[in-house]
């Protein structure tokens, strides 16, 4: 019975030792199969994660690749319209992360987007694009911003850019459906680990927690880092396209406010160095915000300092209110963050929330910073560049409005040149009169040749002829004095009413006749020149010509010659050359009036007589204290036998110069002697047909003691016109018949209140035309004739203005001058002299307002007149002068 019951105790122990063994090892077993189980199933979860991870890392790569390749292209097309040169700065940062971008893109790629080519096919696209815009910078920077504009606006660059999009789009639907699968089967990992855990019972409840435990935190962290990338694409989805800054910010706060659960918000830009409000959200109508901060104000100071974003548990009094009909509350917390690009602060914008801020979304605010901070960029980039289109826009009409004006100025011009060739047919035949002439004269040359020769044989007959010729001289300087005078006053009438009838301000004339008028005035310019020329030369002959040195600059002559003339050649299709020799002194003592005078002329003649080719202006040094200018051209050339002829008054190389080019043959004679009057010489080096050099050269310093003697094809007159001169106010002009009215004036009609305009002309036709001008600016006219009747209308009327001429019948207009400055009732009169001569020093001494050479045009009659008109209503005033020394008072 003990050994049954040992036996059956043995057996029993045997069975629990058994069954704890089975126990045991199904427990361990268990244990292993569950540790197995739920090894494989994180191994999945991580798989999953992994893959959900790569998914999202694809989706991202995406979108910052497109976001890469539009700052690429408006960085590209903002150099485009200003070429400077910060608008690259994009382009150039853009083109290394597209490349990083496409390298992630490829190998977060699935290996079905692979084998299906899409990879490729966007990498194909990208590249394409890079190429175009790479090669719209190479042909701005070779062929200019027109070719470069034009490769902008054809369709290749838009197609590589909408196959960029479709792709990545496509690539993002693909990968969102591969996320989701993930997802599920990370779900399904999830049931899994959760049905072996609850199997392994009390054997594994710790290894089952613990595992539960990494598994519920691994999920946490899933659900923050899905909870983080879905704000981030939400958040992408809504800034992307092209959005008006103001709609962008109002895009970035209504998608924050809604995803975070914020009442209200604000959004800040950086411009200028201060923050300007860009958008709010959630903010009653009625609310007052600040338009603007600086870097160092309040909260916002805080986190531009910090470059990171920042709660606030207590908000201070003064925020805002929010709320619906039912009520209205302030927010209780606040979140201010950063938008930060690249270390470069862009934005700022700040979120009201009535619960307390969570650590999680402050890490979504840092984490959307350079999304919000590139999408804030990109819209300034594009406002800027839709106004530089605009700006662009608005210059091309103002372009075009200039062509027409061209347009119609060329036609103007083409009338002028017909005008001109009718005019220079008159000249030839003119010429041909003046050849027979010519021909004649010679005649009597030589039987002047026959006198001389019968003068040389007696000493009295040589004196007497010696007298003659003096007499003549002084008769040809006091006609040519005259002259000046003579020709040039009817010609002032002439030319004034040329234009008046030319500018048809009645409109009253055909075309014909208003070409005609212009004809008229043209032709009487000519004229003009030449009666200048002549009379030029007559005070060069007469040693009336005076130097005046003083400082010159060479830059500014050459680049004042440079100026007037490229015009010219380019009209002509020359090329105009102007240098500098190292070396030239920068400034000179000469006559810089002189000194231009006669490169003007060398410069002109080179001009007109080269048809191809290039005219050029040399500055060189010579010698040791002497510069030389050399005008070259390559135009036809002179003979070496005619080299010496050219500067004799009134020649050219032959007479087919003058019929081909016109001219009178004086302005090489008048510069030669212009030259040596600065102490200069003259040289010509030329080749017929191969062009002509001519060189002047002259001191650096003027010295009179350099000035060589006149040439003896210049035979100087003895005597010469001499200049008005004042007479004693006692002198009578009894000897002179009196003068009588010459035009009707105002003078039966004058009105004590009326402004008067003494005009003191003898020529009909100009006193005509300045008595109507008078009248025209509101001025009763007095009209007279002669010196003494001028003297007895100022006394008599004691007009507002005087317009006096020198040249009077009776007496000069100098010495009326001098009689009315005298007079204590008349001084203070102003009065303008018009003359056909230069006495201005001489008149502005005695007291004249202003001096004008004739022949005038209108305009400036009219601005003399209204000036004559402002100076007459200015106020006098007088000084009480007490002093008991006569010479200081």
């Amino acid at each position: 019975m003990h050994r049954k019951t040992s036996a059956l105790t043995g057996n029993r122990m045997l069975g629990l030792e058994r069954n704890a063994l089975i126990g045991a090892a199904t427990a361990i077993f268990f244990f292993v199969i569950s540790t197995a189980l739920t090894v494989y199933t994180v191994q999945n979860v991580r798989d999953s994660n992994a893959r959900v991870t790569q998914t999202h890392g694809l989706v991202v790569a995406l979108d910052l690749l497109l976001i890469d390749i539009q700052d690429a292209e408006t960085g590209l097309r903002g150099f485009l319209l200003t070429s400077e040169e910060a608008y690259l700065a994009p382009y150039h940062r853009a083109l290394p992360q597209v490349q990083s971008r496409m390298d992630t893109i490829s190998s977060a790629a699935t290996a079905e987007m692979r084998e299906r080519g899409s990879v490729e096919e966007l990498r194909a696209f990208v590249s394409s694009k890079l190429e175009v815009m790479a090669l719209t910078l190479e042909v701005f920077q070779t062929r200019g911003s027109v070719e470069a504009l034009t490769l902008v606006k054809s369709d290749r660059g838009r197609s590589d850019m909408d196959g960029i999009r479709n792709v990545i789009s496509q690539l993002r639907n693909e990968a969102g459906e591969e996320r989701s699968q993930r997802l599920e089967e990370m779900n399904a990992s999830y049931i899994i680990a959760w049905a072996s855990a609850l199997a392994s019972g009390l054997l594994g409840i710790v290894l089952t927690l613990a595992i539960s435990a990494l598994v519920r935190k691994s999920t946490l962290a899933q659900k923050r880092e899905q909870w983080l990338r879905d704000a981030q694409l939400g958040l992408a989805a809504s800034v992307s396209g092209e959005q008006q800054i103001a709609k962008l910010g109002e895009n970035i706060l209504g998608f924050l406010t809604n995803y975070l659960g914020a009442v209200a918000g604000a959004i800040y830009v950086e411009n200028a160095g201060r923050f300007h409000r860009m958008a709010v959200h959630g903010v009653p109508a009625d609310v007052i915000l600040p338009t603007s901060f600086g870097q160092n104000d309040s909260l916002f100071g805080h986190v531009l300092r910090d470059h990171r974003p920042i709660a606030v548990g207590e908000v201070p009094d003064g925020y805002i209110n929010f709320g619906s009909a039912l009520g209205q509350q302030k927010p209780r917390y606040l979140a201010l963050a950063p938008a930060i690009v690249e270390g470069d602060i862009r934005g700022v914008f700040e979120l009201g929330f009535l619960s307390p801020i969570s650590d999680q979304t402050l890490v979504l605010l840092e984490q959307v910073s350079e999304l919000i901070a590139v999408a804030i960029r990109s819209a300034e980039f594009r406002t800027r560049l839709q106004a530089l289109l605009e700006e662009t826009q608005r210059q091309s009409e103002e372009l075009q409005v200039q062509g027409e004006e061209l347009r119609v100025s060329n036609e103007e011009l083409e009338e002028q040149g017909r005008a001109l060739r009718e005019q220079q047919t008159r000249l030839e035949q003119q010429q041909a009169e003046l050849e027979q002439t010519n021909s004649q004269l010679e005649e009597q040359a030589e039987e002047l040749e026959r006198q001389r020769d019968n003068l040389e044989r007696s000493k009295d007959a040589i004196e007497a002829k010696a007298k003659e010729v003096e007499l003549a001289s002084r008769y040809k300087s006091d006609f040519l004095a005259n002259m000046s005078h003579e020709l040039r006053t009817p010609l002032n009438s002439s030319l004034i009413l040329a234009k008046l009838l030319a500018d048809n301000s009645e409109g009253n004339l055909t075309a014909q006749q208003i070409q005609f008028a212009q004809t008229i005035q043209s032709s009487g310019n000519d004229l003009l020149n030449l009666i200048n020329d002549i009379l030029d030369l007559s005070k060069i002959e007469a040693g009336h010509v005076e130097i005046n040195p003083e400082a010159v600059s060479i830059e500014r002559t050459v680049n004042g010659l440079r100026h007037m003339f490229e015009p010219l050649a380019t009209n002509k299709g020359l090329q105009l050359n102007v240098s500098v020799e190292a070396g030239v002194p920068a400034v000179i003592q000469t006559d810089p009036q002189r000194l231009e005078q006669v490169l003007k002329n060398l410069l002109a003649n080179a001009l007109k007589f080269t048809e191809k080719g290039s005219v050029s202006l040399a500055v060189s040094r010579h010698g040791d204290n002497q510069l030389a200018f050399a005008i070259k051209d390559s135009g036809i050339g002179i003979a070496e036998e005619q080299q010496k002829r050219i500067f004799e008054a009134f020649h050219q190389a032959d007479s087919t110069i003058s019929r081909k080019f016109g001219g009178t043959g004086l302005g090489l004679s008048i510069s030669r002697e212009l030259v040596r009057l600065l102490g200069g010489r003259f040289r010509l080096e030329s080749k017929l047909g191969q062009g002509s050099t001519f060189t002047i050269v002259i001191p650096a310093e003027f010295d009179s003691a350099l000035v060589q003697a006149p040439k003896q094809d210049f035979a100087p007159p003895v005597a010469s016109a001499a200049e008005p001169v004042l007479r004693a106010e006692a002198e009578t002009i009894a000897q002179k018949p009196k003068a009588v009215a010459i035009v009707d004036d105002d003078r039966a009609a004058s009105e004590p209140t009326a402004r008067k305009l003494l005009i003191v002309e003898d020529d009909q036709s100009f006193a005509l035309i300045l008595r109507d001008l008078a009248r025209e600016l509101k001025f009763q006219a007095l009209v007279a004739g002669t010196a003494q009747e001028a003297l007895e209308l100022a006394h008599q009327y004691l007009p507002n203005a005087i317009l006096l001429d020198v040249g009077l019948p009776d007496q000069s207009g100098l010495s009326v001058l001098d009689r009315l400055k005298r007079d204590v009732r008349t001084r203070h009169i102003p009065i303008h002299i018009l003359s056909a001569e230069d006495y201005s020093d001489r008149a502005l001494s005695l007291g004249a307002v202003g001096y004008a050479l004739k022949p005038v045009q209108r305009d400036h009659l009219v601005s003399m007149i209204e000036s004559l008109g402002a100076k007459a209503e200015q106020t006098l005033r007088r000084v009480l002068i007490v002093e008991d020394n006569a010479v200081q008072r």
